[in-house]
C-alpha cells in the first residue's frame, strides 16, 4: 500500500507562553534520546555505531639519494565500532525521572510497547536542568560509551529517523540566540520514492508519524540567502532555515517559533531532515518546540556540538570494529598518501523538494 499523503495544519497558538527554562544553566552534556522498543522475542537492544580515533601504520615509498626508500608512519583514522546489545548487557543503573530505582527487566518492561529512553552521555548523574523537558515517569539508563554514539535507525525494527538531540539554547550578549550548525550540511530538496519504486516530486515537506508520512504542501517564509556561520561555526537562530513542530508533529509558524525562543530554553533537534519518529518523543513536554533544519543535521563521525561532550569515554566492552584496520600496502608516492575509509550504511531516505 502506498503511502497516504496528508496535509500537516499550521499550529497557531497566540499567546503561547515563552518556556520558563530559558536560562541555560545546566552543567554537562544532554543525554542521548533513544527510541526503545521490544522485538518479538520481547527483548530492547540498542543498535549503534561508535566513532573513534584510531593509529593506523602506513607505508610509503620517498625518494631520497635518488633511490626509493619504503618508510613508515602512523597516521589517526576515524574508526567505527559497531554496537548491539540489550540495554540490561550494558551493566548500566535505570531509574526513572523521579528517583525510582528499576532493575534491568523493569525497566525493559516500561518501554517494551514503545518509549522514550534516556541515556546518559558519560556514565554521570543528567543535570536536572535536562530532566526539566521530560515526564516525571521517564526512564533514564545510567551507562558510559554512548555519548557521541550514531543509533542506527531506517529499516524496520530501527526507528524510522534518527535520534534527535536535546538542546539549550541561549541568548549572547548582544541578546540573540546562536546555534552552531554545519557548513557541509546537504540541500534537503529532493523526490519522495514509493514503495513500488515509483517517485514524484512535491514542494512542501514531509512529517513521519507512525509509520505514515504525512505530507505538508504549505511553504512557510524563509530566510531568502544563506548566512554564512561566524567564527564560533554558530550562526543567529533568524539565519537558519528550519521548520519548527510541537512533539505531536503539528507544524508550528516560523514566527511563532522564534517568538518562542527568543530567549532561549530547551528543544529538540531533529538528527536529519525529517521529524523525527514518534517514540523518540513520548517522553517530552508538550510546550517543547522540534526544529528540522539541514544545518543543524551532523553525520556519522562528524564531531555533534550538540553532544557537548565533558570527556572522551571508550567504547562500551563488547564493541566490534565495523572494518577492521590492517597496516597499509606501500603506496609509490614521494608524499604519504591519504587514506580515505569509506563505510556503507543501509537507510531509508524520503527527501521532499521544497
Amino acid at each position: 500500500m502506498l503511502p497516504s499523503l496528508l496535509v500537516a495544519v499550521t499550529l497557531t497558538a497566540p499567546g503561547a507562553p515563552v518556556p520558563k527554562d530559558t536560562v541555560p544553566n545546566t552543567t554537562g552534556p544532554a543525554p542521548r534520546i533513544v527510541a526503545a522498543k521490544a522485538d518479538s522475542a520481547g527483548a530492547v537492544w540498542i543498535t549503534a555505531q561508535v566513532y573513534q580515533k584510531q593509529k593506523v601504520t602506513q607505508q610509503f615509498f620517498t625518494v631520497e639519494n635518488g633511490k626509493q626508500v619504503m618508510k613508515q608512519q602512523e597516521i589517526e583514522q576515524v574508526v567505527p565500532n559497531y554496537i548491539r546489545k540489550t540495554i540490561g548487557d550494558f551493566g548500566g543503573k535505570f531509574g526513572t525521572v523521579e528517583g525510582t530505582t528499576l532493575s534491568a527487566d523493569e525497566a525493559t518492561r516500561r518501554v517494551k510497547d514503545g518509549a522514550t529512553l534516556l541515556v546518559t552521555a558519560d556514565g554521570k548523574p543528567i543535570d536536572a536542568g535536562w530532566l526539566k523537558a521530560v515526564a516525571s515517569d521517564t526512564i533514564i539508563m545510567t551507562t558510559e560509551g554512548l555519548g557521541e554514539a550514531h543509533f542506527v535507525s531506517g529499516n524496520a525494527p530501527y526507528p524510522s529517523t534518527t535520534s534527535p538531540r536535546l538542546v539549550m539554547l541561549g541568548t549572547d550578549d548582544k541578546g540573540e540566540v546562536r546555534v552552531p550548525v554545519n557548513p557541509n550540511s546537504t540541500n534537503p530538496n529532493g523526490q519522495v520514492y514509493n514503495e513500488f519504486g515509483g517517485r514524484g516530486g512535491f514542494r512542501g515537506r514531509v512529517v513521519i508519524q507512525n509509520g505514515i508520512d504525512n505530507f505538508d504542501g504549505s511553504v512557510l517564509p524563509q530566510p531568502t540567502a544563506a548566512t554564512p556561520a561566524g567564527s564560533d561555526g554558530k550562526k543567529a537562530l533568524t539565519d537558519i532555515k528550519f521548520d519548527a513542530y510541537d512533539v505531536t508533529g503539528k507544524l508550528v509558524s516560523r514566527n511563532e517559533a522564534l517568538t518562542r525562543l527568543k530567549a532561549g530554553g530547551l528543544t529538540i533537534v531533529a538528527g536529519d531532515n525529517r521529524f523525527p519518529d514518534s517514540d523518540y518523543l513520548k517522553a517530552f513536554r508538550e510546550d517543547l518546540l522540534v526544529i528540522v533544519s539541514p544545518e543543524l543535521v551532523f553525520h556519522p563521525g562528524q564531531t555533534n556540538p550538540f553532544d557537548r561532550p565533558t570527556t572522551k569515554v571508550a567504547a562500551p566492552a563488547g564493541a566490534q570494529p565495523a572494518n577492521p584496520v590492517q597496516a597499509v600496502p606501500a603506496i609509490r608516492i614521494a608524499q604519504p598518501a591519504v587514506i580515505k575509509q569509506v563505510q556503507i550504511q543501509r537507510a531509508i531516505q524520503i527527501q521532499v523538494e521544497k
